[in-house]
């Protein structure tokens, strides 16, 4: 009764329409970019802050498990309600607050759409540099919530670098609010840095302040491919070596390449073992062209290269940047399973762990596509098989292990941008060792003692409302 019970509490303060219960619509909110599913018991859409922290306080009384949730783009199964609760959903709560050009500030809503930001900024010659890949899906809160990374990172940084005030409620269903629009503030602990990557695990973000910047009005992209993938990886450490700064470096191995010429139906050069896509910008013209021209002659005189083309327009550019942002749905439009490693390692390690990748043995009906963000030294290592076939989902699980103890051992991260989640719970402690796990665990257990919000992530534990997962 305790469910019901809940769900009579906030029907006296929710309309009707907010709250989501049969079947075929939950399944709406049963699942994320993972295509893992679990369904939850119910889907609740507030509409300010005042509905999320009434909401969590009758959570907190009827210990209901609670799954934040914003575009569902995710690749860590963060978003999935694993143990049934309800999934507390941001469509509704999707304004674009303010747009401060004195301060140069956005104030948001965790819904708003990462692309309809970037739109309105772009109306007044400002940009926000955290544009992931899944732009025109994710949201603001989900990517706040999980640090995200994108193709510019390189040079503006990850989206932590950008938040500068949240708004947040508690499990509890207390309201705090933090930092604001100075840029500096060293009062206390850094409580936004905290909050921001923690997956939905601390706090559900109502409110958030970003920090904006004047649009580059000059851009210029090269294409280089390789007949060697090491030797791409090469190119990227020496491009770094050079002293030139671009604002993204991306990879891409000749599986990718094939997918998506084929997906997208699109020319690209097929006989590459690997392409770079590599793109400068700026607010002067000739100094960009001038680094344009230094990162050109470097290509072409690298080691493995055949063929290196500049980009002649923004148009040719973007469909270049298409390319790479529609890997992975080309991939999975290929009707295979896949696992993804979403490895991270120092910059100079990136030929050594390309190298290792290449070097896996694994059986002929596997697959392993190698493309991402190779700037930062974080690779997408995506490992195919057939689907329902166990002896290859094995088989990858086996290669996937060997990635991330590769990674470790250069001193590198399990994710560099995704997150834990449920994709590498599993395999955290490899390289959070001693106490940290420990730590970060009471850390969890001071903002939510009763472990209720986005449980079953990030950390091995029991299901804290000892409910059964509804099957799907």
């Amino acid at each position: 009764m305790a469910f019901e019970d809940f769900l009579h509490e906030i029907g006296q303060f929710l309309k009707k329409e907010q709250i989501i219960l049969d079947r075929d619509n939950l399944f709406h909110y049963s699942y994320d970019a993972t295509e893992r599913h679990s369904l939850p018991q119910a889907a609740v859409l507030p509409e300010n802050t005042e509905q999320v922290s009434r909401v969590l306080r009758c959570c907190s009384r009827h210990n209901v498990a609670i799954t934040p949730q914003g575009g569902r783009t995710g690749l860590s199964g963060g978003a999935v309600p694993v143990t049934g609760g309800i999934v507390l959903a941001f469509s509704r709560m999707n304004r674009i607050l303010e747009i401060d050009e004195a301060n140069m500030f956005a104030v948001v809503e965790p819904g708003v759409i990462s692309n309809d930001l970037q739109k309105a900024l772009n109306e007044r010659a400002l940009f926000f540099p955290p544009d992931p890949s899944s732009t025109v899906d994710s949201t603001l809160g989900g990517n706040v919530a999980e640090n995200a990374g994108y193709t510019r990172a390189v040079k503006y940084g990850v989206t932590r670098d950008y938040v500068r005030g949240i708004e947040a409620v508690l499990p509890s269903g207390d309201i705090i609010t933090l930092g604001g629009k100075t840029l500096k503030n060293v009062a206390g602990y850094d409580l936004i840095s905290l909050i921001t990557g923690s997956e939905g695990t601390l706090a559900v973000i109502t409110k958030i302040t970003l920090r904006i910047l004047t649009r580059p009005n000059v851009r210029r992209t090269i294409v280089t491919y390789l007949d060697d993938l090491v030797s791409a990886a090469n190119l990227i450490v020496a491009l770094f070596r050079s002293g030139v700064m671009p604002c993204a470096v991306e990879l891409m191995d000749t599986i990718a390449i094939n997918t998506v010429a084929d997906h997208l139906n699109i020319p690209l050069n097929r006989d590459a073992a690997g392409m770079v896509l590599i793109e400068m910008d700026g607010h002067n013209e000739d100094s960009v062209n001038n680094e344009a021209r230094e990162i050109y002659s470097l290509c072409r005189n690298s080691p493995g290269t055949f063929d290196v083309h500049l980009a002649v327009d923004d148009a040719e550019a973007d469909r270049f940047w298409l390319s790479r942002r529609e890997v992975l749905p080309s991939l999975k439009a290929l009707g295979k399973d896949h696992l993804e490693a979403d490895v991270a390692v120092p910059r100079y390690k990136l030929p050594f762990l390309v190298r290792f990748v290449r070097g896996l043995e694994h059986s002929g009906a596997l697959q392993i596509a190698t493309y991402g963000h190779a700037g930062d030294g974080n690779l997408h290592v995506t490992i195919l098989y057939r689907r329902r076939n166990f002896a290859e989902l094995d088989e990858a699980y086996r290669i996937l292990e060997k990635i991330y103890l590769e990674t470790i051992a250069m001193g590198g991260s399990l994710t560099g941008e995704h997150g834990v989640g449920l994709t590498v719970m599993d395999y955290l402690s490899m390289q959070l060792t001693g106490e940290t796990l420990p730590l970060m665990k009471r850390v969890k257990d001071a903002f939510d003692p009763k472990g209720l919000l986005n449980p079953g992530k990030i950390f091995k534990e029991p299901d804290p409302t000892k409910k059964e997962k509804v099957p799907v």
